[in-house]
């Protein structure tokens, strides 16, 4: 049988950056790295405003193809806004700075 101490493992420094990323979450905003070629941004630019457009298309033709179906005229609903934040005054809680 082994006599003493066991030598303690190799302790490696904890890295602060994945320390911090660690508690806050997923972040917002894409993924993508934008690339450095003239060229491609155009593309990817181009792209994107193809897409929307085609999108805009189908949700109008959609939406007067509804039109059409119905007997009475459709009014298309836009979500609430959001209720303004309130800023609440007073003491802080027990235990929190």
């Amino acid at each position: 049988m082994a006599q003493g101490v066991p030598k303690a493992a190799a302790k490696r420094p904890k890295t602060t950056t994945a320390a911090a990323r660690g508690g806050r979450g997923p972040r917002k905003g894409g993924r993508t790295i934008a690339p450095k070629k003239l060229r491609v941004v155009q593309q990817q630019q181009l792209k994107k405003r193809l897409e929307i457009g085609i999108r805009l298309r189908i949700e109008r033709e959609t939406a007067q193809r509804a039109q059409g179906a119905l007997p009475k005229r459709l009014s298309v609903v836009a979500a609430p806004p959001p209720p303004p934040l309130q800023k609440k005054g007073g003491k802080a809680k027990k235990g929190r700075v």
